[in-house]
């Protein structure tokens, strides 16, 4: 029975993390879009709905040390416990960076005249899709899928470092659109510390699946 009851929680914990990654994924997209399409509104928008991911990780958060002060998991689940714990913090911690991007779109509405950003879109798109894929590993477990991971965040790596040039020159060719050019920087930063917590999210799988702590950053 007391099994029972913590396959129950464990999968309402799951089921919590999904939401929240689901939540994630649409601020990812919604921020940049209200940036490059200066759409007030959605960024507006962005910012109010990271309250309810803050929200969740706190209910998420609770769960799991209610879990481990009740429950007293045996090692298997231990371990998705405190998976569960990391996910959610590393999740809370990429709607934050959407959540700037977003305030950077405020910043610049009406305002930007830099209309060519090439890597930007093309950017958010592989975050996205690299939150999406690293939540999916998660649910199945699958040590392989986690670990793959890492080979979209090394090319989200490489994509920023060409929008920082790109970024870089424009500052060197005309200073007084430094201020807007920084903005825009930053939010290239943002998706790439975005993609940064995906790939813990990949080490605490593999941490969860086999009991051993690797560095995917190696």
């Amino acid at each position: 029975m007391e099994k029972r009851i913590l396959e129950s929680e464990l999968e309402d914990l799951q089921f919590d993390i999904l939401r929240m990654s689901s939540m994630v994924e649409k601020a990812v997209y919604e921020s940049t879009k209200s940036l490059l399409d200066d759409q007030v509104n959605l960024a507006n928008q962005v910012i109010a709905d990271d309250d309810s991911i803050d929200s969740l990780n706190i209910e998420v958060q609770d769960k799991c040390l209610r879990l481990l002060a009740l429950r007293q998991p045996l090692a298997v689940d231990l371990r998705a416990i405190q998976t569960d714990l990391q996910i959610a913090t590393d999740l809370e911690r990429m709607g934050d960076y959407a959540e700037s991007i977003a305030r950077s779109a405020l910043r610049l509405h009406e305002r930007r005249t830099i209309t060519k950003l090439t890597y930007l879109p093309q950017m958010s798109e592989m975050v996205r899709e690299m939150v999406h894929d690293i939540i999916t590993a998660y649910i199945l477990g699958d040590i392989n899928m986690a670990q793959n991971c890492v080979i979209l965040e090394k090319e989200i790596d490489q994509i920023y470092r060409q929008y920082f040039d790109v970024i870089m020159s424009i500052i060197k060719s005309d200073p007084q659109l430094a201020e807007m050019a920084v903005q825009l920087l930053f939010a290239g930063h943002y998706l790439e510390r975005i993609a940064d917590h995906a790939t813990n999210i990949g080490e605490s799988i593999l941490y969860m699946v086999t009991g051993n702590r690797v560095s995917l950053n190696d």
